[in-house]
């Protein structure tokens, strides 16, 4: 009889072993999917973030920021130009 429940225990103990091998074996996998998708999402938004360094680069351009001025504001440059030095 004290062998059935030493073994009986036995048991239950390889069993819920087993079972939370397999519970952190599937959190292990679930966990890792998720960094997977995070770190494309960052590689995305490098991406987004170089295209928009770019983007601003060549809007603030001083030909860029010229021709728009003439275009929309309809402005131009002077006509007389005055230099004044200070000393």
């Amino acid at each position: 009889m004290n062998a059935r429940v030493g073994f009986a225990l036995l048991l239950t103990m390889v069993l819920g072993s087993a079972l939370t091998v397999i519970y952190v074996k599937h959190q292990s996998r679930v966990l890792f999917a998720d960094l997977r998708n995070v770190q494309k999402q960052q590689d995305q938004q490098v991406i987004e973030w170089g295209r928009l360094q770019l983007q601003n680069t060549t809007l603030a351009a001083h030909s860029n920021v010229e021709s728009r001025a003439r275009k929309k504001l309809k402005m131009r440059l002077s006509e007389n130009v005055e230099l004044v030095r200070l000393q």
